[in-house]
């Protein structure tokens, strides 16, 4: 696969937040005033997941954050939430003068799109979502199915000393096993998106990150309810073949938002995106373009 040497540029943004003041790393790439689309990227990866889907959007202006706690965004160690998230990226397109955005969205950031969603209901943030993509992610709580890794990860003592023992290797191992085809993460892969993981003490922050499945028990009926009323403006693009949100999470959504637009990457599994970064990619472009006039 392609190395971190993607066309565009990176930088590092000071952002001012009711609850503080953090630093966040972005990719982007494309004319500032090319019409906007907002990458959001998973657990426990980074802005790196999107480095082969983004040269095939050179048309647009694209943004790829570190999530706060991700990647080589500042990793403070504090207790991770939702609404931080959303508050920091509000933060952030407002500081680069975005008034409208296209959003992709992927696996932790699903939920973080979902409560954009809510805000945006409410008149309660500073740009308009026209359309929403999401790829294998826990839309719907109840049928997230966790890895076994995860419950350990969150335990209080065990956590910390099994988050700092990962490697590379264990990294891959688990990123194959949700993958579509057994050798879909090289060890280039995983040594490059390990590195991004490990940044800055960032093992140390993984159990702190899970705390995301407590709130999307918590406050999952609001989160789903706000998606499902933007069914119109939005898509999925998934492959079917992920154990944790595959087949049976897309099962609902055509159940439960059939204005939805649905595509069913075949044999592709958890990343998408980075299994068939092509496949994923005219999928997602064909997405992003069915914007209705505002």
């Amino acid at each position: 696969m392609m190395s971190d040497n993607q066309s565009g540029s990176t930088r590092r943004l000071t952002l001012e937040t009711k609850g503080g003041s953090y630093s966040l790393f972005m990719r982007e790439q494309g004319a500032a005033n090319a019409s906007a689309i907002l990458f959001l990227h998973g657990f426990p990866t980074s802005s790196l997941d999107w480095t082969h889907i983004l040269p095939h959007l050179d048309e647009d202006r694209a943004i790829a954050p570190d999530l706060l706690g991700f990647g080589r965004s500042e990793k403070p160690n504090i207790r991770y939430s939702y609404p931080l998230q959303a508050d920091l990226i509000s933060t952030l397109l407002e500081q680069l003068g975005i008034e409208r955005v296209r959003v992709v969205a992927h696996d932790y950031a699903v939920t973080l799109a979902q409560e954009l969603l809510t805000r945006e209901a409410k008149g309660a943030i500073p740009f308009c979502i026209d359309r929403i993509v999401y790829l294998n992610g826990g839309v719907y709580a109840r049928l997230h199915r966790q890895r076994l890794i995860q419950p350990i990860l969150r335990t209080p003592m065990l956590g910390p000393i099994v988050a700092r023992r990962m490697t590379s290797a264990s990294l891959r191992n688990a990123l194959n096993a949700m993958a579509g085809e057994h050798d879909a993460w090289s060890e280039a892969d995983a040594e490059a998106h390990w590195r991004e993981i490990a940044h800055a003490d960032g093992l140390a922050r993984l159990p702190q990150l899970l705390h995301y499945i407590d709130d999307r028990r918590r406050h999952g009926a609001t989160w789903e309810s706000a998606m499902e009323a933007a069914a119109s403006r939005s898509a999925f693009v998934w492959g079917p073949a992920d154990p944790v949100s595959g087949a049976h999470m897309l099962a609902e959504v055509r159940k439960r938002m059939p204005d939805a637009e649905i595509h069913e990457l075949d044999g592709l599994g958890h990343y998408p995106h980075w299994e068939h970064p092509g496949r994923c990619a005219t999928a997602i472009k064909h997405a992003l373009d069915q914007v209705k006039d505002p």
